[in-house]
C-alpha cells in the first residue's frame, strides 16, 4: 500500500502505532500522523490515502464522524477503528459505517500486523480488479476507434467512462509511442496503429511529455464522435509529421490541387516499383534524386499524409517481394518517427546501403556466371590450344581478375584445372580405347607427344604405356 494515516490525539499512542506499522513487514511507502478528525479530513481531501487508523474519542471531530465523512469522498480509504473496552458500542456503530477492522487498546503488534495484511490483500485484489476493468475498457475504446460499429451498451459504458475520467468535453491527441501524460488524468491508449492516443479535457495537451509533432482534434462532447475525433487527430498527426510542425490542432490551409496532382506521380505504385528495381543497379544518383524529390514534395505539403503513408506501405511490400528481405521495423510505420526529417534520414541510409549491397551481390552473380561460362568453354575446348588469355578474352574479363575469380569460385587455379581435365581424359582413352599414345596426345590438347608423355608421367607417376598395361591386368 502507498499511504497509511494514523489519527490519534495522544502523541505516544499515535507514534507507537505509526512505528508498529512501519515495522510490520507489510510494505507501506508512507505513514502520516495527525491528532484529530478535522485535520485528518483535510489530509484526505488533499491526497489519496489507502488506510486510515482512527481513534474514536478525539477533540473537534471524533472517529465516528470522521468515518462518516470519509464515505463521502470520491475514493474513500479503508478504515480501522482503535478504541478502549468502554468504546465497544461506538466501535459497533463504526463497523456499520464501513470500518474494516476493530483493534482494542493497548494495540498489540501481531493484531495490527494481521489487520494490515488483510487490508493489503484487499487493496491488491481491488487494484487488480480495477486494472482488469481499465484494460477491458481501453480495449473496447481501441475497438471503437478502429472499427465501424459499436452497440448501444458499449457506447453507454464508454460514455460513463469518458464522463468519469475526462468530463463533459474532450479532445483526442495522437502522438508517437514515447509520449505520455505527466499524471493520471484522462485516458491513455497505448499502441493504437503504432501511436499513443490520449483522451483528455480541452487544453489537456499541456500535460503531455515528449509530445512533439502531435495531432490534436477539435473539442467534442459525445462518445459517438470519438471515432471522428480520433480520425481527425490522426490526420493532423500525419500533417505535423510531414510539415515538421510541433503541434497541429486545426485544419491547415489547402495546397493547390495542381501541385498535389503534379506530385501524385511520385506516389503511384509504378513509380514506387521503379525505385525498388533501381536499387539493384548502378544508378545511385538517379535513385537518390527520385527519393529526394518524393520527400521534398511531401515536406511541402504536395503529398497528403494518407498518400505518403500508403506509398511507404507499397514500398515495404514491393521491396520484400522483390528481394525476399524484410524492411527494418523502424521504417515500416513512418509515424513511429517524430517527423519526416528524422524518418527521411533513416530511410535514405537504408536505401543507399541496400543499393550498394544489392549492387555488389549483382556484381558477384555476374562474375560467377562468367566463370561458369569459362568452365563450360574449357570443358568443350580442352583439346585445342587453350590458355588463360584465350579463355579470359572469350568471356570478356580482365586477365588478372579472371585468374583470381576462377580460383575463388572453382577452388583451383586455371592451369591445374585444365591439366586435371586433360589428364583425366587421357587416362580414360588409355583404358577404354586402342588409340595410340600420339593420337591420345592430340585429343587431349598436346601437339607434342614427348611433352604429353612427360606431363603424364609427372602427373600419374608412370608413362602412358605403363598405365595402359597396368589397367589392362
Amino acid at each position: 500500500m502507498n499511504k497509511v494515516l494514523v489519527v490519534e490525539d495522544e502523541n505516544l499512542i499515535r507514534q507507537g502505532i505509526a512505528s508498529m506499522i512501519k515495522r510490520s513487514g507489510v510494505p507501506v511507502e508512507e505513514v502520516i500522523e495527525c491528532n484529530n478528525g478535522l485535520a485528518a479530513l483535510d489530509i484526505l481531501e488533499d491526497q489519496h490515502v489507502d488506510v486510515v487508523f482512527t481513534d474514536i474519542r478525539m477533540p473537534k471531530m471524533n472517529g465516528i464522524e470522521l468515518v462518516q465523512a470519509i464515505q463521502e469522498l470520491e475514493n474513500p480509504p479503508l478504515a480501522v477503528a482503535i478504541s478502549g473496552y468502554d468504546d465497544f458500542s461506538y466501535a459497533v456503530e463504526m463497523m456499520r459505517q464501513g470500518v474494516r477492522e476493530y483493534i482494542l487498546k493497548p494495540v498489540e503488534r501481531e493484531k495490527l500486523k494481521t489487520a494490515l495484511e488483510k487490508l493489503d490483500n484487499e487493496l491488491n485484489h481491488r487494484r487488480e480488479d480495477q486494472e482488469k476493468t481499465e484494460a477491458m475498457d481501453n480495449q473496447l475504446l481501441k475497438y471503437m476507434l478502429r472499427d465501424k460499429d459499436s452497440n448501444a451498451e458499449d457506447i453507454e459504458l464508454m460514455s460513463q467512462k469518458l464522463m468519469r475520467e475526462v468530463g463533459q468535453e474532450y479532445i483526442v491527441i495522437v502522438a508517437r509511442e514515447q509520449a505520455s501524460l505527466k499524471s493520471r488524468i484522462g485516458i491513455t491508449l497505448n499502441s493504437v496503429q503504432g501511436q499513443n492516443v490520449f483522451i483528455v479535457k480541452p487544453n489537456g495537451e499541456s500535460e503531455l511529455q515528449n509530445g512533439k509533432y502531435i495531432g490534436i482534434s477539435d473539442v467534442y462532447a459525445s462518445v459517438t464522435d470519438l471515432k471522428e475525433a480520433y480520425k481527425q487527430a490522426l490526420g493532423r498527426r500525419g500533417e505535423a509529421f510531414l510539415l515538421n510542425m510541433s503541434t497541429v490542432d486545426n485544419d491547415l490551409p489547402a495546397v493547390p490541387e495542381e501541385l498535389i496532382k503534379l506530385a501524385s506521380k511520385c506516389t503511384d505504385s509504378s513509380s514506387i516499383s521503379a525505385r525498388v528495381q533501381m536499387m539493384g543497379t548502378e544508378r545511385t544518383k538517379d535513385l537518390k534524386k527520385e527519393w529526394d524529390g518524393f520527400f521534398i514534395a511531401a515536406a511541402r505539403g504536395q503529398i497528403p499524409a494518407e498518400s505518403f503513408l500508403e506509398a511507404m506501405h507499397n514500398f515495404v511490400s514491393e521491396y520484400s517481394s522483390v528481394y525476399k528481405k524484410p524492411v527494418p521495423n523502424e521504417l515500416v510505420n513512418p509515424l513511429e518517427s517524430d517527423c519526416i526529417e528524422s524518418y527521411r534520414e533513416k530511410f535514405m541510409d537504408f536505401v543507399l546501403s541496400e543499393q550498394q549491397t544489392l549492387g555488389a551481390a549483382n556484381d558477384a552473380d555476374q562474375v560467377a556466371a562468367k566463370i561458369q561460362q569459362a568452365v563450360s568453354y574449357i570443358n568443350d575446348n580442352y583439346a585445342s590450344d587453350l590458355n588463360m588469355a584465350v579463355v579470359s578474352n572469350h568471356i570478356s574479363m580482365n586477365y588478372s581478375l579472371f585468374s583470381a575469380e576462377f580460383k575463388n569460385i572453382t577452388g583451383t587455379n586455371f592451369v591445374t584445372y585444365l591439366k586435371d581435365l586433360r589428364m583425366g581424359e587421357a587416362k580414360r582413352l588409355l583404358t577404354e580405347t586402342d588409340l595410340k599414345v600420339n593420337e591420345i596426345s592430340m585429343k587431349v590438347g598436346y601437339d607434342n607427344e614427348k611433352h604429353f608423355m612427360k606431363s603424364f608421367k609427372s602427373y600419374v607417376g608412370v608413362s602412358p604405356s605403363e598405365y595402359r598395361r597396368n589397367t589392362a591386368r
